[in-house]
């Protein structure tokens, strides 16, 4: 089922100056949209305002996204709250430059869904974990068995290597011109 469909919006329409679109993200959607984020229940109101061939959308999601968590890879339930505008005009052909979405006239049709995703995508913070304590409890007994093997090893190596013998021969002799400036 093709939920983006619902989510293009005719630039052509004499009603669109101030009109109030509503939006929901579901699981279904962001599956359609393929990203990094497969589930979530956003609800998202798009305002727009008009100046001749400019569009000012005011884009605004709210609810809750799912996604794994840093430090379990558990699912983590992540509440977003974001508000993103995208100025859109018409011109002869579609291009995206970051400040400005030009549409082309002849269709004068944008599809919102990819920017929705997108704005909702960047409002998750760069490390998502759970709070303290609140992990799972078998992943992180995993983890600490794992760390304290690996520092155990490492202060192992630290000790090896103070003690080994140079293999290069020219580590050798500089060893050797220190021992000779230290007597």
């Amino acid at each position: 089922m093709n939920t983006r469909k619902s989510y293009e919006v005719d630039l052509l329409s004499s009603q669109l100056d101030g009109k109030e679109l509503s939006f929901h993200e579901d699981d279904a959607f962001f599956g359609e949209i393929g990203g990094l984020v497969d589930r979530g229940d956003i609800d998202t109101t798009v305002t727009c305002k008009c100046s001749g061939a400019s569009y000012r959308f005011t884009i605004c999601s709210e609810g809750t996204l799912i996604v794994p968590c840093d430090r379990c890879l558990a699912d983590l339930e992540l509440r977003i709250d974001t508000s993103d505008e995208l100025v859109v005009r018409l011109g002869e052909e579609y291009s995206d430059d970051g400040d400005c979405v030009v549409v082309p006239e002849s269709t004068g049709v944008i599809d919102l869904s990819q920017f929705i995703y997108e704005f909702i995508a960047l409002s998750i913070p760069i490390t998502c974990t759970h709070e303290p304590g609140k992990c799972e409890y078998t992943m992180m007994q995993e983890l600490s068995k794992h760390q304290a093997a690996r520092s155990s090893h490492e202060g192992d190596e630290d000790n090896d290597s103070q003690d080994a013998e140079p293999t290069d021969e020219r580590w050798a002799a500089l060893k050797e011109l220190i021992n000779k400036q230290k007597q």
